[in-house]
């Protein structure tokens, strides 16, 4: 039954993955068509500060989230709403991304330091986000695989 009562960690799980999904799609997949107005939304940033190589490789990463990412999201998020088995697959696979993601940027940010017409430099609400993935992906992680019968039931 959709509208029974549910746990905390329930909501917990399904506010993360339904911010990710409007992140991602404002951020993310609206880079893969209209980087610009991606990079407007304060979403990307500009090509001055991570040149022509950076605005590609920020396109590719939107191309992974929007044809991977985003859709593991929404399937999760239907399939928790519907208390489905599955959903703790697809959940635990975004967990996954999300801590990857998140530890693949941060140390591509680190890496780019001091690199040619790359002069971006992330501000604490870069590290903040980046640590929240990473942290709440591995918790995600670990809370599916022991606990993750309660988010369902």
């Amino acid at each position: 039954m959709i509208n029974a009562k549910r746990s905390i960690s329930f909501w917990v799980v399904m506010v993360f993955l339904a911010v990710s999904m409007v992140l991602l799609i404002m951020g993310q997949a609206m880079a893969l068509f209209n980087y610009d107005f991606a990079v407007s939304l304060g979403l990307q940033e500009d090509v001055k500060e991570v040149g022509e190589y950076g605005v590609q490789l920020n396109r590719a990463f939107g191309a992974g989230d929007t044809f991977i990412y985003i859709p593991l999201i929404a399937l999760s998020i239907a399939g928790l709403l519907l208390k489905k088995r599955w959903a703790l697959i697809t959940t635990a696979a975004v967990m996954g991304i999300s801590a990857y993601w998140a530890t693949t940027v941060a140390f591509m940010l680190w890496f780019l330091i001091d690199v040619p017409d790359y002069s971006f430099i992330p501000g604490p609400e870069y590290w903040i986000i980046i640590a929240a993935y990473i942290l709440f992906g591995v918790w995600g992680v670990v809370y599916l695989i022991f606990r993750g019968d309660r988010i369902i039931s």
